[in-house]
């Protein structure tokens, strides 16, 4: 995975996890900054699109595969969170790790 990731991750990955999702791809392309220009995403988007279906794997656990449940979690302010977006903190490893950190303490009922 790690050869894929630095070598970039083929774009249509984006069209068919939005596809998934039920959400159109261009919201998805806006979550991982990349672009349907090139073929591949960049190493920064790979990155982002792996945290992104790691997020939403450890979510639709969470929500037992409600995944409205699991998308409105995402997109919407957290308090936890620092009313951020988790969806806008994923873009770094400290900002993903703070979202998993969240998730597992709503899964194993810690205070939040």
């Amino acid at each position: 995975m790690h050869l894929a990731v630095v070598g970039g991750l083929p774009i249509t990955l984006v069209a068919d996890l939005a596809r998934e999702l039920g959400l159109p791809r261009s919201q998805l392309m806006k979550w991982v900054g990349g672009s349907f220009r090139f073929p591949h995403m960049s190493l920064r988007a790979s990155e982002v699109f792996c945290r992104l279906v790691e997020t939403l794997d450890s979510l639709l656990l969470l929500h037992e595969g409600d995944l409205d449940g699991a998308l409105r979690w995402l997109t919407s302010p957290s308090k936890t969170l620092s009313f951020e977006r988790p969806i806008d903190l994923i873009v770094t490893e400290p900002g993903t790790r703070a979202v998993m950190q969240a998730i597992h303490s709503l899964e194993y009922g810690l205070p939040v």
